[in-house]
């Protein structure tokens, strides 16, 4: 049997029903919209004196709305734009780009500054006691697939998810992901169709990356499966599970344990990320490519935290470790450091990566209503024999460690203005060159934001 596009049939199976509804259109006019008006504006000042500095300004924004349940049925559709207003942004601006790509359209052909529109979510939710159904396109979050709304577009997924609440202090969550569209396209591919999916296996498969078209079709579809429970007090335990077919699988296990010390709370965690080869390293070949110890991704991670919040004041410290015999694969911005020793650009699970961070948040509402600020420091001792299996944000390969500081200020507009949100994120970025990287990539970024929700 040939199958049927999951948003097609969908869709099919709406209509269907809406036929057979009383009340549809009460449903409808009951529904809820949510408008995003949204501009942003990136420059990257590159140490490289022959590099010219990259910028880019756009302005978009998306509408979403969903239905009144009917029945326990809803229905949900949003719709993204980023556009170049005025051609502010020339193609050459572009030249240098990293991050500021994501600003604009990534489709093949299409030049840096050009915008577009996608409608990224479409999809149908059953909703029965504390359990719910969804099928269709839609934002999808666990561990290993993430909006990353960082930039004008989330990333959406086509798939299925099951979420379920029946279970005293116990969430379920099922996630099946048949699609992805990045950020910055205005199409869904196959789960290998990504910037972050590694080279080889990008080439392996039928993706819009590479020069030449993969030969073995469209990559397996993604299962994940999640369980978190909050049984004894302060202390929340979390178990994953993603399988990749004939590539990989990963098992991911957290827990978080918050105590209170007089007027500070304090919490600690701990994450630990076990990666068995199903087939990915017959076809990246790490031992002959990346300089691992053999030809299989086998490999493992884990992160430790601790947190201690202060009335408005909140401090973080964190450290990482990534297993010398292989990378860790997240092809879908989910980063397996994220909440511990991941900053802005930053993949640090490559193999023999240790990472160390800081981070202090402070909420100046008491001074100045809707004020924060984060300012945090993290530090990246790779390993400059080890060959990533893929490219990575604002380096090359096998460059040396990386000293990073990241300084945000967020300012939530209120009365008239309430919805507005203005935010600045400042980073400087010091790459170390290598024997076998010479190139220089360190840099500064800037990334400006303003966004109006109604």
């Amino acid at each position: 049997m040939s199958k049927l596009s999951l948003t097609a049939a969908l869709l099919l199976g709406s209509a269907v029903f809406a036929h057979a509804a009383d009340d549809l259109l009460s449903a409808f006019k009951e529904g809820k919209l949510d408008g995003r008006l949204r501009a942003q504006y990136f420059y990257t000042d590159w140490d490289d004196d022959s590099k010219d500095s990259a910028k880019g300004f756009a302005v978009g924004g998306s509408l979403i709305y969903k239905t009144a349940p009917l029945y326990g049925f809803s229905f949900g559709t949003g719709l993204y734009t980023t556009q170049n207003p005025g051609d502010w942004t020339d193609p050459e601006d572009g030249a240098t780009a990293a991050t500021a790509k994501d600003l604009f359209s990534r489709d093949p052909g299409d030049a840096y500054g050009d915008g577009y529109a996608v409608l990224g979510q479409v999809y149908l939710q059953y909703d029965i006691a504390k359990s719910k159904i969804k099928g269709g396109r839609f934002l999808m979050t666990n561990p290993w697939i993430n909006p990353n709304d960082t930039k004008m577009i989330p990333i959406a997924i086509e798939g299925g998810q099951f979420v379920s609440n029946d279970l005293p202090n116990t969430t379920i969550q099922i996630d099946y992901a048949d699609q992805i569209k990045e950020r910055g396209k205005s199409f869904f591919g196959n789960m290998a169709d990504t910037g972050d999916t590694p080279t080889k296996i990008s080439a392996y498969y039928k993706t819009h990356y590479g020069t030449v078209p993969g030969t073995h079709g469209d990559a397996p579809d993604v299962s994940i499966v999640g369980i978190t429970n909050k049984s004894i007090d302060n202390l929340e335990l979390q178990g994953w599970v993603m399988h990749w077919p004939d590539l990989v699988d990963q098992f991911m296990f957290e827990a978080n344990y918050a105590l209170e010390a007089g007027d500070v709370i304090l919490t600690f965690g701990g994450r630990y990320l076990v990666q068995n080869d199903q087939g990915a390293g017959d076809i990246i070949l790490p031992k002959t490519n990346n300089h691992d110890s053999d030809n299989s991704i086998d490999s493992n991670l884990w992160a430790l935290r601790a947190i201690a919040d202060y009335r408005a004041a909140k401090f973080l410290l964190s450290m990482s470790k990534t297993d010398s015999d292989g990378d860790i694969l997240a092809p879908w911005r989910g980063f397996p450091t994220q909440g511990y020793t991941r900053s802005m650009t930053q993949t640090d699970w490559n193999a023999n990566t240790k990472s160390y961070k800081a981070e202090f948040d402070y909420d100046y509402s008491a001074m100045v209503p809707g004020l924060s600020t984060l300012l945090s420091y993290a530090w990246y001792d790779r390993d400059p024999t080890k060959k990533p299996y893929q490219s990575m944000t604002d380096r090359g390969y096998q460059n040396g460690d990386t000293r990073q500081w990241n300084f945000d200020i967020i300012y939530k507009l209120s009365g008239s203005w309430k919805g507005t949100e203005l935010k600045a994120r400042l980073m400087d970025q010091n790459n170390e060159k290598t024997a076998l990287y010479t190139a220089e990539t360190s840099n500064r970024e800037m990334r400006l934001e303003a966004n109006y929700r109604f």
